[in-house]
């Protein structure tokens, strides 16, 4: 039985949250100043939910602030993405092993998927943006999982980016990397994708790393000497023998984009590809084009359709390749156009969005704590 609690009990409840880097321990998941890194307001869902919960008298960290405390206090540890700490942290006292959010693809880190079943012996609860069967050929065996959707940090568009006239043809945002496995990726296929449209430049590519080899993504065991020896000859090899299709990126490369935002909004279409295609794996990419006005052509989550209308984009897998898609860009009229846009704002004012709301990743949250605490929180 859950009982309503006062802010004398909710005080004794404590709340960390293991971020996915240490560049966010200190509470910097918490900062409001630090919410333009890697994105526009990325970290505006945490600050969020900081403020939520501390309204009704329960302390939000990161673990780092996480040691041994008084016995009346009920400490919730949550990690999101990270399996370093968990062992550490469950030998403290009064601690529950709350929940684990899978954060990252499959094929960026297959490592860590082959390690969620012990990971899962640990936690009372496992999140993912995908489902088990589509995740049980990296993770070896069934998991039970509980589904949830990345929050994004608005829920309307930018008006004045939004209404922007006078757009460019095509853009790109991504950082030059290669996934650590090969199979239903999709970073090779941006590199062809804007290797088609560089040849009439008609595309502008923005992200960081293009003036070099491709990064390769995912843990290794190399130590980090070598590494840096092996990039080195990588950047070296690059100079006398380019890649083709990095070559053809590096015509259209326009440096890095300082605001996703301001830089959708300056065109009318958006390569947004996924990682890689897996069911329910949706990201901030549809969402950041959604809110400055600009039309994204989406490869990724197969089930896309049940979480966005697809009045609302470009469904890559209606071309069978990049002239055709091509074509049919350029058939669009500013009636039509304005058709996509208007669907978007629609979109973004119904119950469809609000599973990708602060709001619904909140009350996750807020669920999982009363669960856990036996205590309903005002």
């Amino acid at each position: 039985m859950i009982l309503v609690g006062t802010m004398k009990e909710t005080s004794k409840i404590k709340l960390y949250i293991d971020p996915p880097t240490h560049h966010f321990l200190n509470d910097r998941l918490f900062n409001i100043e630090l919410c333009s890194l890697n994105g526009d307001q990325i970290l505006a869902p945490w600050v969020f939910l900081h403020k939520f919960f501390t309204s009704r008298g329960i302390s939000v960290h990161t673990a780092d602030f996480l040691t041994t405390s008084s016995t009346d206090e009920i400490n919730i540890y949550i990690s999101v993405g990270n399996i370093n700490n968990y062992k550490k942290v469950a030998k403290l006292s009064n601690v529950i092993i709350s929940a684990f959010f899978a954060m990252e693809c499959p094929v960026v880190e297959p490592t860590f998927y082959r390690k969620m079943p012990h990971v899962s012996r640990h936690f009372k609860r496992i999140y993912s943006w995908s489902d088990s069967k589509s995740l049980e050929p990296f993770i070896g065996e069934p998991l039970r999982l509980e589904s949830f959707c990345w929050p994004q940090s608005f829920e309307k568009v930018h008006d004045a980016i939004w209404s922007k006239k006078d757009r460019k043809f095509l853009v790109m945002i991504n950082a030059n990397k290669l996934p650590c496995i090969y199979w239903q990726e999709l970073y090779t296929e941006r590199l062809r994708a804007i290797e088609f449209f560089s040849r009439t430049g008609e595309i502008d590519l923005y992200g960081v790393g293009w003036d070099g080899p491709s990064y390769k993504l995912g843990k290794t065991i190399i130590p980090a000497t070598i590494r840096r020896i092996t990039r080195y000859l990588e950047h070296q090899w690059d100079k006398v023998i380019p890649d083709p299709l990095l070559a053809a990126a590096r015509r259209v490369y326009c440096g890095p984009a300082v605001s996703k935002s301001e830089t959708l909004g300056n065109y009318t279409f958006a390569l947004c590809f996924e990682n890689m295609i897996l069911k329910g794996w949706i990201t901030e990419k549809i969402f950041d084009c959604f809110f400055a006005g600009t039309i994204p052509i989406y490869w990724g989550s197969p089930d896309i359709e049940e979480h966005v209308p697809s009045e609302c984009f470009i469904d890559m897998r209606r071309f069978k390749n990049y002239e055709e898609l091509r074509s049919y860009l350029k058939s669009l009229s500013e009636k039509d156009i304005r058709q996509y846009k208007e669907n978007v704002r629609e979109y973004l004012k119904s119950p469809r969005f609000r599973p990708f709301s602060k709001d619904a990743f909140v009350e996750i949250f807020r669920r999982l704590v009363e669960e856990d605490t036996g205590i309903r929180l005002a």
